[in-house]
């Protein structure tokens, strides 16, 4: 396995997304003088592929993630899984070797890859399931059980078997925690998850003349009298026609806080 992974560490491969991590960063870590962001990343990579042909996997491990802080190399990516996987800490290996995947490999480079995700399923098949993971919008941040997960969505996940939480969250749309239930008997199915924009709101209530529909918007929400939230800003409300009042729209701005709009005794 030695032998097949200092042939991979060799390869460069394309630019994946910047993963998210904990790593100490050290001054090795930081460009020198005239230095690149992506220039020190290699360099860091280049010192972390040393490393590896020393056998010093923990040492070569902090290379690797010290150049993915810097830039998103996926040669990294690669390398950081393959550390992982060499320690036997094959739960941490399995998102970067997925990410790898991603990457335009040449068959062989693909192989290998999978090699070592077809050994992770094997170490992990007594506590672990895969499933994927997807979102609308894209690009949401992942936890399992509340670990965060490098990458991000679309992705393909662990989930330990028993009850896991999945929590996927995307600035300026509301976080969602999914209960995933699987067993070495029972896989679990690919997770789908709309998250819904986290705008403000507020409490709002509408009395039209008696007798008449009440539209917000367009939509068709009561009769007379409504009590809902609207998000905070422009309105159209539209108090439909009775046998005393015509049908009229008046627009509205919502604010913080609670808003009475009151048109009962208006006939146009």
């Amino acid at each position: 396995m030695r032998k097949i992974l200092m042939a991979f560490v060799t390869a460069c491969l394309a630019s994946a997304s910047l993963p998210q991590y904990v790593h100490a960063q050290t001054a090795e870590d930081k460009p020198r003088a005239g230095e690149t962001a992506s220039d020190a990343a290699y360099r860091l990579n280049e010192d972390g592929k040393k490393l590896v042909a020393q056998a010093r996997y923990e040492e070569a491990l902090d290379r690797f993630m010290g150049a993915l802080k810097l830039f998103p190399l996926s040669n990294a990516i690669f390398n950081v899984g393959s550390m992982y996987h060499q320690l036997k800490r094959f739960e941490e290996a399995f998102p970067y070797l997925q990410e790898t995947l991603r990457a335009p490999l040449d068959p062989r480079q693909r192989q290998i890859v999978l090699n070592y995700l077809d050994n992770v399923a094997n170490q992990l098949k007594t506590s672990h399931a895969q499933t994927d993971l997807d979102s609308n919008p894209p690009g949401a941040s992942v936890s399992v059980n509340g670990k965060d997960l490098p990458f991000k969505t679309p992705c393909k996940i662990l989930v330990p078997f028993g009850a896991t939480d999945v929590a996927v969250t995307l600035p300026g749309f509301k976080p969602q925690t999914v209960v995933v239930n699987s067993s070495t008997t029972s896989p679990p199915k690919p997770i789908a998850v709309r998250l819904d924009r986290d705008e403000p709101d507020a409490p709002v209530s509408v009395r039209c003349p008696g007798g008449a529909d009440v539209f917000v918007d367009g939509q068709m929400v009561g009769f007379e009298l409504v009590r809902t939230k609207l998000l905070i800003g422009n309105h159209m409300i539209r108090c439909g026609k009775t046998d005393k009042s015509k049908a009229f729209e008046r627009n509205v701005q919502v604010r913080a806080g609670p808003n009475a709009f009151e048109f009962s005794n208006l006939t146009k």
